[in-house]
């Protein structure tokens, strides 16, 4: 028996937009989604897949092997050093608030949020449960749980700014 076409054709229209989302995913990149999804399925070609159980299985792993081996190639972009802060502008911007005072802004910031912020935070980071057990007790999905906890960070990291902006003029230089 030999292997036609149809059997590619029938592959790629039924498992093309997963795969390719699944290395979207992965990959964060269109146009390396794209290139890699064609891959996938060269890879099926050349083993001569067909349809049938498990093929679907088979296709994922295949991707996902093949977008770590792409994120693995991808070097870092080289540090431009003319950008960076000279040594010793940072002393020259002023003290550092102390850890107590950075401390109890932190405080003061989480008692501002509602309940189930704090929940949500202590859930996290302070009992370290993984995000399906969050989902689970929240009921929400995980991808809105980490946007969430993004937006909570940042809300945090700007509230504990304020409170040690305010404190400058006490002697404490934000840092």
């Amino acid at each position: 028996m030999t292997y036609a076409s149809s059997d590619l054709e029938a592959l790629i229209s039924a498992h093309s937009r997963e795969v390719q989302g699944l290395l979207m995913a992965i990959t964060r990149n269109q146009a390396i989604a794209e290139e890699l999804t064609q891959e996938v399925f060269l890879v099926a070609l050349r083993k001569e897949m067909r349809p049938g159980p498990g093929v679907r299985h088979w296709l994922r792993d295949v991707a996902r092997k093949l977008a770590l081996n792409e994120l693995r190639r991808k070097r870092p972009e080289p540090l431009d050093i003319s950008a960076a802060e000279p040594a010793g502008a940072a002393a020259e911007a002023g003290p550092r608030a102390s850890f107590e005072e950075e401390l109890a802004a932190l405080r003061h910031c989480l008692a501002e949020l509602g309940e189930p912020d704090r929940r949500l935070l202590a859930s996290r980071y302070e009992r370290q449960e993984p995000l399906e057990v969050a989902a689970a007790d929240f009921s929400q999905s995980i991808g809105y749980l980490k946007q969430r906890l993004f937006r909570l960070r940042r809300r945090l990291a700007e509230c504990v700014g304020r409170r040690l902006g305010a404190a400058a003029g006490d002697g404490v230089a934000r840092a």
